[in-house]
């Protein structure tokens, strides 16, 4: 059994911390990005007792306005202090921060001149400087520096971040357009973090064919793979918002019409899923872990994690977890699409397989809501 939160952070933080008599401060950027409202205020009570029942310990938290942090920090006594400084991007030391950055960044690529009305125009947003200046340095861009600056003066608003998102569009070939958002779409409805060889094999098994790395280097402004984990990420959460909206309301723009189809993104990776699992070489199958007998609970197998991680691949794992969220978000087209390999799945011996790398896995909870879900959204009982 997994130690509580407030265990683990009891033994690894606050024992070796009464053991010291100097003053430590922990710092933890971005609270925001836990995923989970209750996982957020978890971790804010426990630093709350910890801060509360220890004398030399003081935390410094960031975060983007959030209901759950404000809610419970408001009550909170031992607060020293909470300050608003995302929307006062006028605060002095926001300029500071971006005229360092900027002029550091681009130091050989743009005269001074050229550097202090980027700032001005970055108007204190840093992800507006930032994206700015990996565009001005892309090594993959067929646009010179010089170009690049115009198209960013050029803009009507300044420090528009939907402006500049839209920018980096213009400046891709459009013959390319379609499939980036597709696999933009992909990379937006899957709930884990995939590596371009997934986003490449989801979109084959629907017929499209791309290269997720190319996108990577021609999106490196607002995409990055992992050097260890070779997974993508997104660099900002609000190129992620801006990609919502576009899929809620795509701008009428005739020079840049951004098309995300979340709904298509989830039913080409509910395909995927369903593939991996049926798959009679990698998918699921009896006794997956190889186990001696199968009347041992999960915590009395020695090394089930190594097991698990050699026998049950990352693929099927996902698969595992996520096919039936995957499902209910998709359209009416693609669950017919797939309507057989739900059946499969959900009869015997399959089901019975798939629960078993659920129990390995600790994914029942979230299967028992992906089933709730599935009926909810839909409509297969």
């Amino acid at each position: 059994m997994r130690s509580s939160l407030e265990e683990q952070f009891q033994k690894f933080v606050i024992d070796p911390i009464h053991h010291s008599q100097e003053r430590v401060i922990l710092v933890i950027d971005a609270l925001d990005e836990c995923k989970s409202g209750l996982q957020r205020r978890e971790l804010v009570e426990t630093l709350s007792t910890a801060v509360q029942g220890t004398k030399n310990f003081k935390v410094f938290m960031t975060s983007r306005p959030d209901p759950v942090i404000q809610a419970v920090l408001g009550s909170l006594s031992i607060k020293s202090k909470l300050e608003d400084r995302l929307h006062n991007v006028k605060h002095h030391d926001n300029i500071g921060d971006i005229s360092v950055y900027i002029h550091q960044a681009l130091d050989n690529v743009l005269p001074e001149g050229k550097r202090r009305r980027l700032i001005e125009k970055a108007n204190g947003l840093f992800i507006w400087a930032s994206t700015a200046c990996r565009m001005l340095t892309s090594q993959t861009s067929l646009s010179p520096p010089e170009i690049t600056y115009d198209h960013l003066m050029s803009m009507d608003k300044t420090g528009a971040i939907d402006d500049l998102y839209n920018l980096i569009f213009v400046r891709t070939d459009p013959e390319f357009h379609a499939i980036m958002y597709k696999m933009l779409a992909v990379l937006l409805a899957a709930f884990e973090p995939l590596t371009a060889d997934d986003v490449d094999d989801i979109l084959k098994h629907s017929g499209v064919y791309g290269s997720a790395k190319a996108l990577v280097r021609n999106l490196g402004s607002v995409l990055v793979e992992d050097d260890t984990t070779s997974l993508i990420q997104f660099r900002h959460p609000t190129f992620v918002e801006y990609l919502r909206r576009c899929a809620v309301a795509p701008p009428i723009d005739t020079r840049n019409n951004v098309h995300i189809r979340i709904p298509d993104a989830h039913g080409q990776a509910a395909v995927w899923c369903l593939k991996h699992l049926t798959s009679r070489r990698d998918g699921l199958k009896f006794n997956i872990c190889q186990l001696e007998s199968s009347f041992y609970l999960n915590r009395e197998i020695p090394n089930l994690d190594t097991r698990v991680s050699r026998f049950i691949s990352r693929r099927l794992r996902y698969a595992s977890s996520h096919w039936l969220f995957h499902v209910a978000e998709a359209g009416d087209s693609w669950r017919s699409i797939v309507k057989k390999e739900i059946q499969q799945i959900m009869q015997v011996p399959y089901v019975l397989y798939w629960m078993e790398v659920l129990s390995l896995t600790g994914g029942v909870p979230r299967a028992i809501t992906g089933l709730r879900a599935i009926k909810r959204h839909a409509g297969i009982a």
